[in-house]
């Protein structure tokens, strides 16, 4: 066998073969203008010579999933950063015409979104965006721009524009605000007594109504949830009650409180700048009959409609969430009060327990197999087993007490 210092050497250089071997990839890795993840990936350790090795290897071996993650973290970001930019990417565009009729369905990108309707690429910054985003109605020279949830539209004189969103990325599954709209928006269209108002108007009346109408069915339906859950609970069955559901449907009651917070609060900028509304009548505007700023009493009535139904939903959402929240105040007192019965048992228990094994302990050293003359008395057996049994439960009863002074002593400080 060689020598210690000899195998101890042949140890530490082959554990500078092994660390070394990861440098000499990565600098070929280098040469040939390669990733070094890609060189460190591909290399292979050798077979662990010593302990000392594998200890000093195993800090080489730990990052490895690291390595993975950031090898497609890397491949998913090469893939995204070959998209198409945000300006030339397409939207599906529905037009409509002043009868409500669809006339045409186009692939469009937003420069030429923005150059058919005479807008700035700025005002269209949001109307493919994957999610909802904030609601909001932007008035222009020519147009109207609508984009309240999943419904975003361009309102012209003569014609709408309906931008349908990619289903899997941009809708929600409870929202069918668009599809309210593009529902009612032939019938609508054709009413006699809307005759004497503008085509855009009524086009953004169709559209503000779909929007209170999604926002308060999806407010009954939660609320039907929510009460016919609350009604199935009582004393007996709130252990079994599922917690869990009602937490889910207190969540969509609060996500529709917001989003109802969010028209009210758009329809209410809308109604705070005159300007704005008196610009709402593109007809008149482009058969040369501006509105005055003072002029604007048929859109002023109608965003008020809106904002008093969206705030109807607000007021009747937050009204339940405190029922709710009563409600779960009241379950939270229920449980602690099982809880703290659970505790008194359990103390009664463990104090019956202690005046068990005191017994029990007399029992043992009446059994011990030592002559003490005692167990010779016919009645050993009966006073033994009788001092037993009174023990016990005289330090039961002892326990109780003490147990009851403690409840009431926490009650009065409470």
């Amino acid at each position: 066998m060689p020598p210690l210092s000899h195998r101890l050497f042949g140890s530490a250089s082959r554990c500078t073969r092994a660390l070394s071997r990861p440098v000499a990839s990565t600098q070929q890795a280098f040469r040939h203008h390669q990733s070094p993840l890609r060189a460190a990936a591909a290399w292979t350790p050798l077979p662990r010579p010593s302990s000392r090795a594998a200890h000093s290897l195993s800090s080489l071996d730990q990052p490895s999933t690291s390595r993975e993650a950031n090898e497609r973290l890397y491949n998913l970001a090469l893939s995204l950063s070959h998209t198409q930019a945000n300006s030339s990417r397409q939207v599906q565009c529905i037009f409509y015409d002043e009868a409500g009729t669809c006339t045409s369905t186009q692939m469009l990108t937003k420069d030429a979104i923005a150059e058919m309707f005479s807008l700035t690429t700025r005002d269209l910054r949001t109307i493919d965006l994957p999610s909802a985003g904030f609601p909001h109605i932007l008035i222009r020279e020519h147009s109207i721009l609508v984009h309240i949830f999943d419904l975003r539209l361009i309102i012209q004189a003569h014609k709408t524009v309906l931008f349908d969103v990619d289903e899997e990325v941009g809708r929600e599954h409870d929202d069918n605000t668009s599809r309210i709209f593009s529902h009612n928006l032939g019938a609508k269209l054709l009413n006699v007594s809307k005759e004497g108002t503008p085509y855009e108007l009524r086009v953004l009346e169709i559209a503000l109504t779909a929007v209170t109408s999604t926002l308060e069915a999806q407010y009954l339906v939660g609320k039907t949830q929510i009460k016919e859950m609350l009604a199935m609970l009582n004393e007996d069955s709130i252990i079994q009650f599922e917690l869990r559901t009602l937490l889910e449907h207190v969540r969509r009651l609060a996500a529709i409180e917001q989003r109802a917070r969010h028209v009210r609060d758009t329809v209410q900028a809308a109604l705070n700048d005159d300007a704005d509304m008196a610009a709402m009548y593109l007809t008149d505007k482009q058969a040369g009959k501006p509105h005055a700023e003072e002029d604007h009493q048929s859109v002023e009535y109608m965003l008020e409609a809106t904002q008093k139904a969206s705030d109807a939903v607000v007021q009747q959402t937050s009204g339940l969430l405190s029922d709710v929240k009563r409600t779960e105040e009241t379950i939270q007192s229920i449980l602690n009060v099982r809880r703290n019965e659970i505790l008194v048992l359990e103390a009664q228990i463990e104090i019956f327990m202690v005046g068990l094994a005191s017994a029990t302990l007399v029992a043992g050293l009446y059994g011990m197999n030592v002559v003490n003359y005692f167990e010779e008395s016919f009645y050993a057996f009966g006073a033994v087993s009788a001092l037993c049994v009174m023990g016990t439960l005289i330090i039961w009863r002892i326990g109780l007490r003490r147990l009851r002074r403690i409840s009431r002593f926490k009650a009065r400080r409470r």
